[in-house]
């Protein structure tokens, strides 16, 4: 997606705010021959940006903070589902999960 993409898609995502964007590397598009471009999850960061400057009044020293522990709590998710996925592997999925489970409605979280 070009600037003009991501403007046309986002209302009331402004030029400047993008500019601003891009220059405090909240959102990273790479570059191409064609120019910039930006990829969904540029598109999915900028709308969270401007739902949390605009509709919530989040100020713009506040926006790195809540998108690095977004990106954070995105990662543990991610390394979670590996471990799951290698805990099923192994045959021990099943059994951990529902350990878990019980050791979660039994409060010892």
């Amino acid at each position: 997606m070009t600037e003009t993409d991501i403007l046309t898609r986002i209302d009331r995502l402004t030029h400047d705010r993008l500019t601003l964007c891009v220059t405090r590397s909240w959102v990273r598009p790479r570059r191409s021959q064609q120019g910039v471009v930006y990829d969904d999850t540029d598109l999915a960061r900028l709308r969270l940006i401007v739902e949390l400057t605009e509709d919530m009044a989040v100020n713009d020293e506040a926006v790195p903070l809540i998108l690095n522990l977004i990106d954070e709590v995105t990662t543990l998710r991610r390394g979670m589902r590996t471990v799951e996925g290698a805990l099923r592997a192994e045959g021990l999925g099943e059994r951990l999960l529902a350990r878990i489970t019980a050791m979660q409605d039994d409060g010892r979280e």
